[in-house]
């Protein structure tokens, strides 16, 4: 029972490396069978860093302006 087990587990394995490496390639060739070159996937890496950095950057305006626009409220009422 035990070496079916162990058996089918291996053969699940090997199926998911096969797939994993089928995925791999299709994920690196566009429709005309060309890949992708370093230089291009650094490029869109680069690319979504600074989009992200940006949405950070104004997340953190929009926080901080929010946030004094609070205290100034405080302290008018305070008056």
């Amino acid at each position: 029972v035990y070496d079916i087990i162990r058996e089918n587990k291996h053969h699940e394995k090997d199926v998911r490396i096969q797939q994993l490496k089928m995925l791999l390639e299709d994920s690196t060739s566009d429709e005309d069978g060309t890949t992708f070159s370093s230089s291009e996937c650094k490029e869109k890496c680069n690319r979504k860093k600074k989009k992200e950095k940006q949405k950070k950057r104004k997340k953190e305006k929009k926080k901080k302006k929010k946030k004094i626009t609070n205290l100034s409220q405080m302290g008018v009422q305070n008056d």
